[in-house]
């Protein structure tokens, strides 16, 4: 058997394993790339308020007014934008490492959206059954839970890695005539249907080869944490080097209000042309609020990383993506490699078709193997 033969057999078999996981990952990413674009115009009530003249409430006030309307849950994290008449959206969840499914995972998920001039409950969604949370669990873990979730999408994009790359080869030409090429880069529309499916599969893969190596390859990052320590490895020039300890920082404001309060107007007055702030409030009585100041619209890995004293709202530590090491840069970008956000909405548009691309080679590629296979018999 040749070489080519045989990496035709581990294109088959790889791609009738992974098929059907592969084209619901595809299919899934393909409708969450243009969440960010799409929930203000599905959920324009919970996201927009009428701009007051008026300050917003101070954020401890805000955050005692979620607390009451989910009965005193603990609340994780708070989102603000900059943008005047914005809510406040501020989440609460509880997750189960051991479910099975994605019901059992999520033991409760909830968004409060508050109104930051009045400090109103404007809106309180029960995220588990939200449509584009449920997207993202299919995408991610297939609507099972974390660790079952986890090893079935990962070992089916590591299945997928290796039908990329098996795909390149058999696609590549024989010969660089121009019958090859034709063959190779176009679609031959006015050929057999067969014909046509085949070319679909061959040339549609080859084009979009690249940006699904590249959305597989950051998927994988999250999955495994050997993928996360191999991808640190190579930016850091091929040293081990520790995560970046954010340097310590002896700023502080003599602003009045709680520990959270003081951290926000700290972080506002660092960061004055941040676009939305990310907050994240310590579980245990030891831990530090983390915020993350997002300077940039179209990106995420453009952001300012501080902590703060739960208690005082002193300003601990802090670093701007400048001064994060090699491996922690790349892993903060990495989530804008895997949505094509990192060259913004053209970036997105391309990892949108590259995901519908994604969910058809699974279907052409069995079209083929179903129609050779018919052959075979027929002979």
């Amino acid at each position: 058997m040749t070489i080519k033969k045989v990496i035709t057999q581990i294109h088959l078999w790889l791609g009738l394993t992974s098929g059907l996981v592969v084209f619901i990952i595809g299919l899934s990413g393909a409708t969450y790339a243009f969440v960010d674009e799409l929930r203000p115009i599905f959920y324009r009530e919970r996201l927009f308020v009428k701009p007051q003249q008026t300050t917003v409430l101070p954020l401890s006030t805000l955050l005692s007014a979620a607390k009451k309307a989910l009965d005193n849950r603990p609340i994780a994290r708070v989102e603000i934008t900059s943008q005047p008449g914005r809510t406040y959206m501020f989440r609460s969840q509880k997750l189960d490492p051991d479910g099975i499914t994605y019901w059992d995972y999520y033991q409760y998920y909830y968004r409060v959206y508050i109104n930051p001039y009045n400090g109103k409950v404007v809106k309180i969604e029960d995220t588990k059954y939200e449509f584009f949370q449920m997207v993202l669990g299919l995408h991610m873990r297939m609507m099972f839970g974390e660790k079952i979730g986890h090893f079935v999408v990962g070992g089916s994009v590591l299945m997928f890695v290796v039908l990329l790359i098996s795909g390149l080869v058999l696609w590549w030409p024989n010969k660089w005539t121009k019958g090859g090429r034709d063959k190779s880069f176009r679609i031959k529309w006015g050929a057999s249907a067969k014909r046509v499916n085949y070319d679909l599969h061959n040339v549609l893969g080859f084009y979009a080869c690249l940006i699904l190596l590249v959305t597989s390859l950051t998927g994988l990052v999250w999955v495994f944490e050997w993928m996360e320590n191999s991808a640190r490895f190579v930016a850091n020039g091929a040293a081990t080097a520790a995560k970046t300890k954010l340097p310590f920082s002896d700023t502080t404001f003599s602003s009045q209000g709680s520990g959270v309060d003081k951290a926000l107007l700290t972080a506002r007055k660092r960061n004055p042309g941040a676009r939305s702030y990310l907050i994240i409030f310590p579980p245990k009585p030891n831990g530090t609020i983390n915020i993350s100041s997002y300077l940039k619209t179209w990106n995420r890995y453009d952001r300012s990383q501080e902590n703060y004293d739960q208690y005082t709202g002193k300003l601990l530590r802090a670093a701007s993506f400048a001064e994060l090491n090699g491996g922690d840069q790349l892993y903060q970008l990495n989530f804008d490699l895997h949505t094509g956000a990192i060259l913004g909405l053209p970036g997105k548009i391309l990892t949108f078709f590259a995901g519908l691309i994604a969910a058809s080679l699974p279907v052409t590629g069995f079209v083929i193997w179903w129609g050779r296979r018919k052959k075979k018999k027929g002979k």
